[in-house]
């Protein structure tokens, strides 16, 4: 996870993006654009849910105080059994009250839609980064098939704390974008 707050995220995306581009750039709600190239079922296969202790790193981009409680989640966007995306999101236990509740048990409802619906929730910033793909952050995935994988983290504000939403976009999604430009 400390992956996803190093200095290896820039401000646009890397030179080795190639078909993942039009995904990196997309605006609005991923979940919507992936249910457009789905050849069967959308799904969203839940990794991790849990709350853990925030680490000192991840303090001053969610501004919350080192070692208050965070929900980590981690999902796969998959058409079918096809895993397409790999998401990982940090939602401070302190933001999750209220009209956020409902996030502390979302199962396999997908994040996007919840968060692309709640108009007071608004991307602040976006970075992007190619990440190989034996890092930790990635030690729940299957057996990754490359080297790196692209992505990108978005920070959204709104809420008491932001919420930090980071995706990475798999192989089989590259067959699903033949011609397609990501929309």
């Amino acid at each position: 996870m400390k992956d996803l707050f190093t200095a290896t995220w820039q401000t646009m995306p890397p030179q080795t993006a190639t078909w993942q581009t039009p995904w990196l750039l997309a605006i609005g709600s991923l979940t919507q654009r992936l249910q457009q190239v789905c050849h069967h079922e959308f799904k969203v296969q839940v990794l991790k849910h849990e709350f853990i202790s925030a680490p000192i790193f991840m303090s001053e981009d969610l501004v919350m105080p080192p070692q208050a409680r965070v929900l980590q989640r981690e999902v796969l966007l998959c058409d079918g059994d096809k895993p397409l995306v790999f998401a990982c999101s940090l939602l401070p236990e302190a933001a999750l009250h209220g009209r956020y509740q409902e996030l502390r048990t979302l199962g396999s409802r997908p994040l996007g839609h919840w968060i692309f619906s709640e108009p007071v929730l608004k991307r602040q910033t976006m970075l992007f980064a190619d990440l190989p793909s034996s890092l930790d952050l990635f030690q729940n995935l299957p057996t990754p098939t490359v080297s790196s994988l692209l992505g990108r983290k978005t920070l959204f504000i709104g809420a008491a704390h932001p919420f930090l939403v980071s995706e990475f976009f798999l192989p089989n999604l590259q067959a699903r974008s033949g011609g397609q430009d990501g929309a």
